[in-house]
């Protein structure tokens, strides 16, 4: 089957996906939420549009409702502790697997090259169709469906399994050796493997001369993340005896 003919049979599999959504909207909407920049391929016709206006809406919705149930949910917590877990919840990652639990990766319209190599299956282009997706709702069916939507999906449960999940622990690393005399760590890159659109990359967390962790996944900044959480679980085996953490 080719390009053409592929995203045609996508675009009229979205009903299946409006009754998954509930969508009571324009299905021209739902279409433009789920067609990628590179679905035009350089020969956008005037009124073609893709969907990085809505996920600018989406984002700042997500960002919105996100804060405010964190915030009503926990009544104790400090700033601190809220935006690291809107940080979490709302980062790419996170966003990535509810589009896949919503199967949105089978329903996004892009261009020959970017289906030939599988992107739409990548986290960033899921995450960004997610995003979409809300700000279509809230132009559709407007702000108590689209909360409906996102508070459905963004559960107790799930703030509880992101917020070790999707921890910034590049962040924590570098915190943490601010207070120590050397100061800096690198994450060289050991090794990629794979075809273009399967790589797994290899890096190492490299401090004072030492490699603390090594690690792997479908990017380097994944691979990254990995590593450094190792490391930070194993801080009290490599950070010198004679420092203490501040």
């Amino acid at each position: 089957m080719d390009t053409v003919e592929f995203n045609k049979a996508r675009a009229a599999a979205l009903p299946q996906l409006a009754e998954k959504l509930g969508w009571q909207g324009d299905m021209t909407l739902l279409r433009q939420a789920l067609t990628h920049p590179t679905y035009f391929e350089g020969q956008r016709s005037e009124g073609d549009q893709d969907n990085q206006r809505l996920e600018f809406l989406g984002d700042a919705i997500l960002g919105f409702i996100v804060a405010r149930e964190l915030f009503k949910r926990n009544p104790g917590a400090d700033e601190g502790y809220l935006s690291k877990t809107r940080a979490a919840l709302v980062c790419e990652g996170s966003l990535a697997d509810l589009a896949r639990e919503l199967e949105l990766g089978s329903y996004i319209l892009m261009g020959k090259g970017s289906l030939k190599n599988g992107e739409h299956e990548r986290n960033s282009i899921l995450a960004d169709a997610f995003e979409a997706v809300t700000g279509a709702i809230y132009l559709a069916q407007g702000q108590a469906q689209v909360e409906n939507f996102l508070l459905t999906r963004f559960t107790p449960e799930l703030e509880a399994k992101v917020s070790d999940r999707y921890e910034d622990y590049k962040g924590l690393i570098q915190m943490l050796v601010q207070t120590l005399e050397e100061r800096h760590v690198s994450y060289p890159l050991l090794a990629a493997e794979g075809p273009s659109h399967q790589r797994t990359f290899t890096v190492g967390l490299v401090y004072c001369g030492q490699t603390l962790a090594t690690a792997s996944g479908p990017s380097k900044k994944e691979a990254e993340q990995r590593a450094a959480r190792l490391a930070w679980q194993r801080r009290g085996e490599w950070l010198p005896q004679n420092v203490k953490e501040k």
